[in-house]
């Protein structure tokens, strides 16, 4: 095959990747004595250019197709503009074009390279012919524009849009006349009709109209009134005039209403006589103006307002403290009202709650959408909206069919209440998921998104019983939203980015605020020329299959100890645990997090919800402080009020203690424990976990860096960890041993006897069906990869559900995560499954199927965690086991493959090397901790499954690393490279004098899928570490080569080094596991025996794979790619 020389003619990334890969394959990019050109249609062709064999690449975009994204058909022509090629892009079912984009790139450029492969082999190749569709063509820059459409975005609606150019005033207008004997408002029971209220409203502009200079913008006038006939009334009057109607509102102080007032120009302030500023201002008494004036046959309009004309000006909190004002046009009031009136099916029939305060945009919700379709607007008392009690039955009285009410409110009415409305609308927070289950069987429960730069909303969904709190729905007719990444690129499904609103929605801007208007009212550039007008939200969010779920806000995310922390992710775990109706987080000054919750749950305790949460998040998420409120407290709008919760005092959770400090290293023990656990020393047991105490990996570093410098001496990890409480350390540094550790219930549990009902060997399965649980984690994902290379016929995966994420969602976020999303999972089963439960949380009709005819399972779900003790972690990797053994034994039978740790070995020969045997009486070879342990009991009660006829493997799996093609890993969750990391921060690694184990993912994962539906019983334990030679030394060489400087110190150097780390370093959460000695991390592999595993690559046709500087040099790329080094 000819090296090609190849000139190059666009600006498209699709033509620059096509040119990297081909420059991968040895062609040579130049401007000089071309074999080939390459254009992508963006540029003008070089002068000259015809005697060159040329590719024109060309995009033709189709109709939609099911999926809601565009079908595409990519066209290779000739110099002479002769078709030679086609390709059809398949359609992307997800709807997301950030995914069809990637989809076509990826298409695109294998079918270029195979094209140009082909022309270096035959100067000929081109002659061929082919024939493109009808379908119009862009240059390849168009690829780029498809990330930015989405299904859901697909909101068109030109009549709506047609009905929005009649201003709201002029459908105001009209309805006082259509329904003028029909009642407009019900304040206090009693009723005021359409005529009464234009009366009321054309005598107050009778007063105001004089006062006002409309000749140039329009002016703004502030309304202070309490809810009344005059309020409503001058609501109308101000609109009617041409003004901008800025409502003040009642519970707002005077002060705040000054800074309004003077920011937004206001000439004019509606009061009823009393407010304090009405000195400063041209000021209406409302009260003193007699309806009875006015002469109705006038018109309200004095001029037909301009579609961009400012209408309302609405003024929510700013960051620094200072109010903003938004400025609403006309369209964007008709079209909200005009969009709300047909969605809710407002007409004439329909009774309204006005709840909201007239300061929030919410009461635009109440009004304007009622009164322009003749509907009652039922005003409550200020004691009925405080009260749930009194308004429910305000409800039931005047029968109302529609109301806006806080989640706040929701949150606290009684359990058994009955609304009785036909549409409940809420917004502006999430609702508790008990209000959801109780209220959406009840009536349409609609959740509403959308900030007041957006015109109150942009999203819509109508709550359905199960849905999570989270859920936003889909755009509004005409709307738009864009989830965008930090270089404003949109993202996959499933991932978060920050939300932008597009559309009718967004407002003029902030009044008299070009600075803050400037960094939320963007111009975003589309590929192709488009410019978009957008407000950024601030708020993040994700596409789901259901359309839209929220996370949290951008400002909220605090990084504490080098992570990246979350509130509203620490509150959605809180209420997955249904245990209190309220729950809260916040961060406060000190970086402490904070936990409030309140209204528990029958049998509902704070303890119990600290384990759900240890169950649930990381170490690094765990909230520092729980209090339990009566109730929690709420802003005027319906909001929980996070600064009230920040000025509570510190509670850090308080215990009983059985048993106090005896010795004088125990009390001195106590007062250190008590100072990083911020807990009184008088309440710390001897024998109360560190971790249950609060403690996590971060705090266990401090704690290690504190006893050393206290004590003067260290103590080991592995040891601490077997039993983790001041009695054990105490022993430890005053005898230099731990003590007498309780291993008994895991011992008990390995030793326990299981009656197995094993079948027959005519009675195995098909070994081309496998299941797989934890199919979702980096190595079960992998597996699955290597099954279907396999031959797998079917794949069953098995994934625990998350509130608001399916298994499914979550199986292919970890594809898209570790670079697999090219799979065809054509043979591919997904199940929600909890392998905890009995049947392993499956539905009877799943379980029936995969016990019917599989002949394989892969056990590889876990719960990693290396600080956990044993009895935390039995629940999840050790109880499943008999469950799916009993699969495995079931209709037909299935080989039991289960994926172990190099560290549960237990057998070790008189010359010390690690055998490869069965897992002995004997407890773990290596330190004793939770996970360990956990994973030697399952070993030890697989053997007695075996003895009495079950077919399993195990795999005991040493340092999982990159995977060999693409280098994708796990650093995050991987000690070593956390260890790795930490040190470059410090510049400082050891010499180490030891053979360093490198076991790419993806062999692993061929290993298993190649011996999962194979049993040998000489042959069914593997010890998979990487034998093949690589020193510590000529691994950190790869790193060196890659840019990274360090120096290479003893290990003594190293370790001291290691005492002046600080939270910000890497390494800090697991700066235990190297202070004193390195434990089994960087264990020296060459003692561990590997004859079975050897046997079983060579089986495979294969080889180890090598240690070498590809390997290398792909995961330290990608390492740098991720942002990680």
């Amino acid at each position: 095959m000819r090296r090609l020389n190849i000139g190059w003619s666009g600006a498209s990334s699709a033509l620059n990747d096509i040119r990297q890969v081909l420059e991968q394959y040895g062609h040579i990019s130049s401007d000089d004595a071309l074999d080939l050109l390459i254009d992508d249609g963006s540029q003008p062709p070089p002068i000259h250019a015809d005697q060159t064999p040329w590719i024109r690449l060309r995009v033709g975009i189709g109709p939609v197709a099911d999926g809601g994204l565009p079908q595409l058909q990519v066209r290779a022509y000739a110099h002479d503009w002769r078709t030679v090629a086609v390709l059809h892009i398949a359609d992307e079912p997800s709807g997301n074009g950030h995914r069809l984009r990637q989809q076509a790139m990826g298409a695109l450029v294998e079918w270029v390279v195979l094209h140009v492969s082909g022309f270096a082999r035959d100067p000929g190749y081109f002659s061929a012919t082919a024939v493109a569709n009808e379908w119009p063509e862009q240059d390849l820059r168009a690829l780029e524009a498809l990330a930015f459409l989405h299904r859901f975005n697909r909101t068109a609606d030109l009549t709506l849009m047609q009905e929005a150019r009649v201003s709201p005033i002029e459908q105001l207008q009209a309805s006082l006349h259509t329904f003028a004997e029909r009642p407009a408002l019900n304040i206090a029971g009693s009723q005021v009709t359409y005529r009464q209220l234009h009366r009321h409203a054309l005598a107050i502009q009778q007063r105001l109209l004089p006062l006002l200079d409309t000749a140039d913008a329009p002016p703004v006038v502030g309304v202070y009134l309490e809810k009344s006939t005059e309020l409503y009334a001058s609501i109308l009057a101000v609109l009617g005039c041409g003004a901008v109607y800025m409502p003040l509102g009642t519970e707002q102080p005077a002060q705040r209403h000054h800074v309004m007032l003077e920011s937004a120009g206001a000439r004019v302030l509606l009061d009823a006589g009393q407010h304090p500023l009405r000195g400063r201002f041209v000021s209406v008494d409302v009260r003193s103006v007699a309806p009875l004036d006015a002469d109705i046959t006038r018109p309200l309009i004095r001029q037909r307002p301009h579609p961009d004309a400012p209408c309302i000006a609405l003024y929510t909190s700013g960051t620094t403290g200072r109010p903003k004002g938004v400025l609403l046009s006309q369209y964007n009031l008709a079209h909200f009202t005009a969009w709300f009136k047909r969605c809710m099916g407002l007409d004439a029939q329909s009774r309204v709650l006005q709840f909201s305060p007239l300061s929030f945009d919410s009461s635009l919700i109440d009004i304007f959408p009622a009164l322009i379709a003749g509907a009652e607007l039922v005003v409550p008392s200020e004691e009925q909206r405080r009260d749930p009690h009194q308004l429910l039955e305000m409800l039931h009285q005047h029968c109302v069919t529609h109301a806006f009410l806080p989640p706040a409110l929701l949150n606290i009415l009684p359990p058994d209440a009955w609304l009785g409305l036909t549409h409940l609308l809420t917004g502006g927070d999430a609702c508790e998921p008990h209000v959801i289950e109780r209220l959406a069987g009840q009536c349409q429960f609609h959740n509403l998104y959308g900030p007041t730069e957006a015109t109150v909303l942009v999203t819509h969904r109508v709550m359905q019983v199960g849905d999570s709190n989270r859920s936003l729905g889909l755009p509004i007719a005409n709307s738009q939203v864009l989830i965008l990444d930090a270089d404003l690129q949109p993202v996959d499904e499933q991932v978060m980015g920050e939300v932008y609103i597009i559309g009718p929605g967004v407002s003029l801007g902030y009044v008299n605020e070009p600075q803050q208007a400037a960094s939320a009212f963007v111009e975003l550039t589309v590929p192709g020329g488009r410019n978009l007008q957008a407000y950024r939200s601030g708020d993040l969010a994700k596409w789901t299959t259901e359309g839209i779920v929220l996370g949290g806000r951008c400002d909220d995310q605090v990084k504490i100890r080098g992570f990246r922390i979350e509130p509203q992710e620490i509150e959605q775990c809180l209420r997955n645990s249904r245990l209190y109706r309220q729950v809260a987080v916040v961060i406060d000054g000190e970086n402490r997090i904070r936990c409030f919750v309140a209204q528990p749950e029958p049998g509902a305790t704070v303890a119990g919800l600290q384990q759900y949460v240890r169950l649930w998040l990381p170490d690094y998420m765990q909230p520092d402080g729980w209090v339990e409120l009566a109730g929690m407290p709420y802003t005027c709008n319906g909001k929980v009020d996070r600064k009230t919760l920040l000025a509570l005092p510190f509670e850090p959770p308080l215990r009983p203690s059985p048993c106090t400090a005896c010795t004088p290293f125990q009390t001195r023990l106590s007062s250190l424990w008590g100072e990083l656990l911020a807990l009184p020393v008088d309440r710390l047991s001897m024998d109360d976990s560190f971790f249950d105490l609060g403690g996590h990996s971060m705090l266990l570093s401090m704690l290690m860096l504190r006893v050393r410098e206290q004590f003067g001496g260290g103590f080991t990890l592995g040891h601490f960890l077997e039993v983790p409480t001041i009695r054990t350390l105490a022993t430890l540094l005053e005898k230099g041993e731990r003590p007498d550790a309780p291993f008994a219930q895991a011992i008990r549990d390995a030793q326990r006897k299981w009656v197995i009902n094993t079948l027959t060997q005519d009675r195995a399965g098909d070994p081309r069906k496998v299941i797989v649980t934890g199919a979702n984690s980096f190595v079960g994902s992998h597996i699955v990869e290597a099954l279907l290379a396999g031959g797998a016929t079917q794949v069953a995966c098995l994934v625990r559900e998350e509130p608001g994420n399916t298994a499914m969602a979550r199986f292919t976020e970890a594809l898209r995560e570790y670079r697999l999303a090219h799979l065809d999972l054509s043979r591919v089963h997904v199940f929600a499954a909890d392998i905890s439960q009995p049947q392993l949380g499956l539905s009877r009709e799943v379980y029936d199927a995969l016990a019917e005819d599989f002949g394989a399972l892969v056990h590889n779900a876990a719960r990693v965690n290396h600080v956990l003790d044993y009895l935390s972690l039995a629940r999840d990797n050790v109880d499943p086991i008999f469950e799916c053994l009993r699969l495995c034994e079931t209709r037909s039978k299935k080989v039991f493959n289960f994926v172990s740790t190099l560290s549960a070995s237990s057998s070790i020969n008189s010359r010390g090397h690690v055998l490869e045997t069965p897992a002995a009486t004997t407890l773990p070879l290596y330190i004793k901790n939770g996970y360990n342990l956990s994973k030697w009991v399952a070993e030890r009660q697989l053997g007695g499954a075996l003895a009495q006829g079950a077919w399993v493997n195990i795999y005991r799996p040493g340092n999982i690393s990159f995977n060999s093609r693409n280098g994708v890993c796990q650093p995050q969750k991987n000690r070593l490279m956390l260890m790795l990391k930490g040190s470059l921060q410090l510049g400082l690694l050891p010499h180490l004098d030891l053979n360093f184990d490198l076991m790419p993912v993806d062999f692993l994962a061929r290993f298993m899928a190649f011996h999962c539906g194979r049993f040998e019983a000489d042959r069914n334990v593997f010890n998979l570490h990487n034998p093949q030679p690589l020193s510590w030394e000529r691994y950190l060489d790869a790193f060196s080569q890659a840019g990274h400087p360090f120096e290479r110190v003893s290990i003594a150097q190293w370790q001291q080094a290691l005492r002046t780390v600080g939270p910000d370093n890497a390494m800090f959460g697991v700066l235990g596991f190297y202070l004193d000695r390195l434990d089994e991390d960087i264990g020296d592999t060459s003692t561990i025996r590997h004859d079975n595993a050897r046997h079983g690559v060579q089986q495979m046709g294969e080889s180890y794979p090598e240690k070498d500087s590809v390997l290398l040099s792909k995961g330290c790329n990608y390492l740098k790619a991720i942002g990680f080094l």
